[in-house]
């Protein structure tokens, strides 16, 4: 915007000054009308910036302040309610428990059905080569709650549904479904998913859903923010602030000495013997 007007009245200042050297005083009026019209446009376009810049430096300002003093009463303290890190970091920990829990629920489901399919077996063959019939989901957590990796036999329950699905049986009938097939009832299948989605959705999205709650995305974001964005904009908006100013100064300047300009030759005329 700064640009095309700057464009605009150098164009209107150099077509000014070429009629008032010829003379043409009509041409001039018209430039002269024009140019007070274009001055007034720039010095609306220059408050209208002022303001803005004003704005963009208190909100910078302000979310600042409530970066770098988040227990102190500052302007976006009301707009932002956060939650006590205390009572966050006792939220991760029983969400933790939980999908302890709940995986050790699933993987205690597993065995009894692999239990049940191998008794329902005959001779000691079934007992020698007996297996669970499904894989075992994968805890991300030990019994101390720390992060451990998942063992060749079990399942991530990321893709637990998916790994689950070969090991379904697709028989009609769900009596058909023996053991020699090595595979599960769809309804049992239905429900370990169901578990195992609900210890995916614990695992992976209730640190995000605390981030949210505990403002630590919210001063992320804005901690990058007024580091990378607010100098640039606050110096740009300065810029542009100045250079319509001068733009303004100048062309007002111009408008002067083109009436002057056009109507000095006219009184030396008049004073000619």
């Amino acid at each position: 915007m700064l640009i095309v007007v700057a464009s605009l009245m150098l164009v209107l200042a150099l077509l000014g000054f070429l009629f008032s050297v010829c003379g043409h005083r009509h041409a001039i009026y018209i430039f002269v009308i024009s140019g007070w019209f274009l001055v007034a446009v720039t010095f609306l376009l220059f408050g209208v910036f002022v303001i803005i810049q004003s704005a963009a430096e208190d909100t910078c300002t302000a979310m600042d302040e409530w970066v770098r003093y988040p227990q102190a009463e500052t302007a976006l303290s009301n707009l932002f309610p956060c939650v006590d890190e205390r009572i966050t970091n006792q939220t991760l920990y029983q969400r933790k428990e939980v999908v302890v829990q709940m995986v050790k629920i699933v993987n205690r489901v597993i065995s009894s059905i692999g239990r049940s399919q191998n008794s329902s077996g005959s001779g000691s063959h079934h007992k020698r080569k007996y297996k669970p019939p499904l894989p075992y989901l994968c805890s991300p957590y030990d019994t101390d709650l720390r992060d451990r990796e998942c063992k060749s036999r079990e399942v991530p329950i990321g893709n637990a549904s998916l790994v689950w699905q070969n090991y379904t049986c697709t028989d009609s009938g769900a009596s058909s479904c023996s053991y020699k097939h090595n595979t599960v009832d769809p309804i049992i299948y239905n429900q370990l998913v169901v578990a195992a989605n609900v210890s995916y959705a614990l695992y992976y999205y209730t640190p995000l859903l605390l981030n949210l709650q505990d403002c630590k995305f919210v001063r992320d974001t804005f901690n990058s923010i007024t580091m990378q964005y607010c100098p640039n904009l606050d110096r740009n908006l300065r810029l542009v602030c100045a250079g319509l100013a001068l733009i303004s100064a100048g062309v007002l300047l111009c408008l002067v000495l083109w009436v002057f300009y056009a109507n000095r030759p006219r009184r030396v005329e008049e004073f000619v013997p």
